[in-house]
């Protein structure tokens, strides 16, 4: 998930150059609107970089998740916090700080979940 790739400091996303200046312009066409199926080329060859620099996990995330609260004690988790945009699958703990999506430069959404 690129935004929370841009979210570490030191992720290659944001400290390789020129896989950050593909990055940065892939983040300009989601919030001008561009539709993710339209952006599928832009995110093979940022993945393609990485690879090329030596990062072997390519665009996948690199962060090892918390188990969100809730899972596994019997009893459902009832909201998650998700992309503002809905231009990813990207989610987190509904009581987390609040976190940034820094594609869209908004905080994420609390989305309730159906049981």
């Amino acid at each position: 998930m690129l935004c929370q790739r841009l979210a570490e400091g030191t992720d290659a996303v944001r400290t390789t150059a020129d896989v950050r200046a593909l990055a940065e312009t892939i983040v300009e066409r989601v919030r001008a609107g561009v539709p993710l199926d339209d952006l599928t080329d832009d995110f093979d060859a940022l993945e393609d970089r990485l690879l090329d620099a030596g990062h072997a996990a390519g665009l996948s995330s690199v962060r090892s998740y918390d188990r969100l609260p809730g899972a596994g004690d019997g009893h459902a988790v009832l909201a998650v916090l998700k992309c503002p945009g809905r231009s990813c699958t990207r989610v987190e703990p509904p009581d987390a700080d609040p976190v940034p999506c820094l594609v869209h430069r908004r905080p994420m959404v609390t989305t309730r979940l159906r049981s």
